[in-house]
């Protein structure tokens, strides 16, 4: 999958930039998140709404329980795809950010044992979400309100890089096509050789 273009921003413990593995970091926060959907599917139907809202705090609005089961199993898929580079839209983006910051936030609040249960290569280490965030998203404009998005002119939106596909959909809380939830091929390694 396809991250942050920009250049990578050091933590100030060294340490932490040799250990934090930021894919199994990824891969561990969908493994989890199956595990979270699958408890909502158990609740009755007529609190799933409620629950979405609650896990998925910025995606609830793009779909039901469904198409966020969809998003978590596409993201999955392309993440297991060590053959292809994908590109995300911004309704990608704002799915894995609820899923991240909530696995993050968990991970920072347990005890010393199951961080190293978790992510043991931290060895315990506090996870810099927004760090990761930082070197990882280049797409964040899900993060605005309606209102603050809807104020910006077309060229405001380009001078702060937001061209992402499907932006207005994602902050406006249109459910996506099946078009729009696909992970698209990159032809583009999105990293310098050095990397």
């Amino acid at each position: 999958m396809e991250f942050s273009p920009a250049g990578f921003i050091k933590s100030p413990d060294a340490v932490y930039d040799d250990r934090f593995d930021p894919r199994h970091f990824i891969e561990t926060a969908l493994t989890e998140e199956e595990e979270i959907i699958s408890f909502i599917e158990k609740q009755p139907r007529q609190y799933w709404q409620e629950d979405t809202l609650k896990f998925y705090p910025r995606a609830h609005k793009i779909g039901n329980l469904m198409i966020l089961r969809d998003f978590l199993m596409i993201l999955k898929a392309g993440l297991d795809d060590p053959a292809h580079w994908y590109k995300m839209n911004t309704y990608h983006f704002c799915f894995l950010y609820d899923v991240l910051a909530r696995n993050a936030f968990n991970y920072n609040h347990d005890s010393l044992e199951e961080r190293l249960n978790t992510l043991p290569e931290l060895k315990g280490i506090p996870l810099d979400f927004e760090l990761f965030v930082k070197n990882y998203f280049f797409n964040t404009v899900f993060l605005m309100s309606e209102e603050e998005y809807s104020a910006l002119s077309r060229e405001d939106k380009l001078n702060r890089g937001f061209d992402c596909p499907c932006q207005f959909g994602a902050i406006h809380g249109l459910t996506p096509t099946r078009e729009e939830m696909e992970l698209k091929t990159s032809r583009d390694y999105p990293y310098s050789i050095f990397v």
